[in-house]
């Protein structure tokens, strides 16, 4: 039931980009230092409980779990703190925690328990219990999360269909992406996409956080500035320069060999992820690991795009990196059932302490 184990694959390249990261935030922000240090420990020791337990255990825990999340994400109106103009935290002590992140690990569990143990109606209930907590996030409103929810819940819902059934999905995606941007879209949504095209039109605006991120990205050369000499956040011209842009912050000082190295080390985890799926011998704990797979690699590649200034600015974190306790803490979750879903794969010559 409680076994320790964890998979070298999983946890060697998750310490290495916490320990690139911690060293970033030291660097352009120290006073959030001692803070993201405690939130890596209580992560750490999270993904170690996890990551112990026999996953049927885990599963056994998924629709309660989920279920309590989604009621308080849908109490954060009536309980939340407000910032930034939405409601998506709530306090606890002198911390402040969001459950739409604490939920992306519980949806999935819930969704590859159905995709694969429901015979009747399977589609309905996949569409119900995913889509009530994608509405619900994006109307808070949370563009990023609630996309990031989206992607898990799409790549199990297309694994259960056929090609017709992909291009009707996709026809009707396409159907109503206008009306989506003209009528469900925020002012400020649209005017990211506008300045994601042209963030010269308004460069003190809405494209100020791109024009700085790309030429903080330029600025770092190949090694980089240096720890504590990057102009662009050491001189705040670059905004979230520890949370969203943290891989701009990466870049400047450290170069490009720093990015190169924090890019292959996702890689190696997003791979060792693909692998465990592949070699999952349970279909649920196969589904769930894909759709961890596509969730995470959604989160990565947008993230980094969007400090290149290749994709529009979301909000979206970037995980194991940006500062922040509550996508961090998911994370840990999400990597800490993979790595116990680990313990049952097809043996692949992969070293697994136990």
């Amino acid at each position: 039931m409680f076994k320790p184990h964890f998979d070298w694959l999983i946890v060697l390249p998750s310490l290495l980009l916490l320990i690139i990261s911690l060293t970033i935030i030291r660097s352009v922000s120290p006073q959030l230092f001692s803070i993201q240090l405690s939130f890596i420990i209580i992560s750490i020791i999270i993904f170690f409980i996890i990551s112990s337990l026999d996953y049927q255990i885990i599963y056994s825990f998924h629709l309660p779990a989920y279920l309590i999340l989604l009621i308080i994400t849908l109490s954060l109106p009536f309980m939340g703190i407000l910032s930034r103009g939405a409601t998506r935290w709530i306090q606890i002590g002198n911390f402040t925690l969001q459950p739409s992140e604490i939920l992306k690990p519980f949806l999935l569990l819930t969704l590859s328990y159905f995709s694969t143990h429901l015979s009747s109606l399977r589609g309905l209930w996949l569409f119900i219990f995913g889509l009530i907590p994608i509405l619900i996030v994006f109307f808070q409103p949370d563009l990023g999360t609630s996309i990031v929810l989206f992607i898990g819940w799409a790549s199990l819902v297309l694994s259960q269909v056929n090609l017709k059934s992909l291009i009707i999905f996709v026809l009707t995606a396409i159907l109503f992406s206008v009306p989506f941007y003209q009528f469900a879209l925020k002012d400020y949504q649209r005017q990211r996409l506008i300045t994601f095209v042209n963030p010269y039109s308004d460069p003190l605006g809405q494209g100020y956080h791109v024009i700085q991120s790309v030429i903080a990205v330029g600025s770092g050369g190949i090694i980089g500035r240096g720890l504590g000499h990057g102009t662009q956040t050491q001189l705040r011209f670059l905004p979230e320069h520890h949370t969203d842009f943290i891989f701009s912050s990466i870049s400047e000082e450290l170069g490009f060999i720093g990015s190169l190295i924090t890019i292959l080390l996702y890689s190696i985890l997003l791979f060792r992820i693909f692998r465990i799926s592949q070699d999952s011998l349970d279909p649920k704990t196969a589904q769930f690991s894909i759709a961890c797979l596509a969730m995470l690699s959604f989160q990565i590649l947008i993230n980094i795009s969007m400090n290149l200034g290749l994709a529009p600015v979301t909000g979206i974190t970037l995980p194991l990196m940006s500062y922040g306790g509550s996508s961090l803490l998911s994370t840990a979750i999400l990597l800490g059932i993979i790595s116990s879903i680990s313990k049952t794969t097809k043996p692949t010559g992969v070293m697994v302490i136990h």
